[in-house]
């Protein structure tokens, strides 16, 4: 998915708010806005937002000296998620679900709440109310029993993770999952909030499943630019199931791969792409 006239305006937004989160000195701050706009004066219209966001990043990172600015809000919302998933395992919402893995798709798609950069400043309540609508919210797109189907076909499934305390909800999913076919996938680096090996580790993914990362520190899986270890994975896998916006805006243009987009579309840019409404909860193969 190419870069918008829409995801100007957000990048930009993101500009301010990356040079806020990264220091306090204002020298600093107006220094990281400075080469983040010049950034996207010079962009090339053929490439994706999360292209773009990742040089402004990195200007942030290499005026400040801070590797992941954003380290405390992770832990924040890790914690925060794993309040409402032990609230989801004490009222048993899976046990008592008609179709189990309709819901565990429903509970991983509603995580995807948790997004730094679009934006939405998120109170505990919301991400409760994210979960809770998920319960009888439709889902655009090819379904559940789309995914559940394709699912018994594969061999090989790679799951692309999207943010910290998302991945918490992932765990829903995976336990739902033929767990020896799948293959986790984590950020190399850290990057706004997005899910890194730490993350994975803290949450008990890695005791779920295989974990790998990408190689790379990018929102979403630009794979020119990922590890050829990840890369090796990627062509071996027969199933992607791809988290949140970032990794479909990556990943949408590759039509030579079995691959399902779980994210709430949280954007009109991404919204217009899949053909839904903003803010609806997505399960499609696009």
């Amino acid at each position: 998915m190419k870069i918008s006239r829409e995801c100007i305006y957000c990048l930009a937004r993101q500009a301010v708010e990356i040079a806020e989160e990264a220091t306090s000195n204002i020298t600093m701050q107006e220094e990281i806005i400075k080469r983040s706009l010049k950034e996207l004066g010079e962009m090339d219209f053929s490439e994706t937002a999360p292209e773009i966001a990742f040089r402004m990043h990195q200007h942030a990172k290499n005026i400040t000296g801070i590797n992941d600015p954003y380290k405390r809000l992770k832990e924040q919302y890790n914690e925060i998620a794993k309040d409402i998933y032990e609230r989801i395992i004490e009222e048993k919402w899976l046990y008592k679900a008609e179709d189990r893995f309709d819901m565990a798709c429903r509970l991983a798609i509603a995580g995807n709440i948790i997004d730094f950069s679009v934006g939405l400043k998120l109170e505990h309540s919301d991400i409760v109310k994210s979960v809770e609508d998920s319960i009888k919210h439709d889902i655009f797109g090819t379904g559940t029993t789309a995914l559940r189907e394709a699912v018994e076909k594969s061999n090989n499934i790679m799951y692309i993770a999207d943010n910290s305390g998302e991945i918490i909800f992932d765990k829903f999913l995976l336990e739902n999952l033929p767990t020896n076919k799948v293959t986790y996938v984590v950020k190399g680096g850290p990057i706004v909030n997005d899910a890194t090996m730490q993350d994975a580790i803290s949450t008990g993914v890695v005791d779920l499943v295989k974990v790998i990362d990408n190689g790379h520190c990018a929102q979403g899986t630009i794979l020119k630019d990922c590890s050829s270890t990840f890369k090796s994975e990627f062509s071996k896998a027969d199933l992607i199931i791809s988290k949140g916006q970032a990794n479909f805006e990556t990943l949408s243009d590759i039509k030579d791969k079995n691959i399902f987009y779980l994210l709430r579309a949280k954007c009109s840019s991404v919204a217009s792409a899949i053909g839904c409404k903003r803010m609806d909860y997505v399960l499609t193969s696009y």
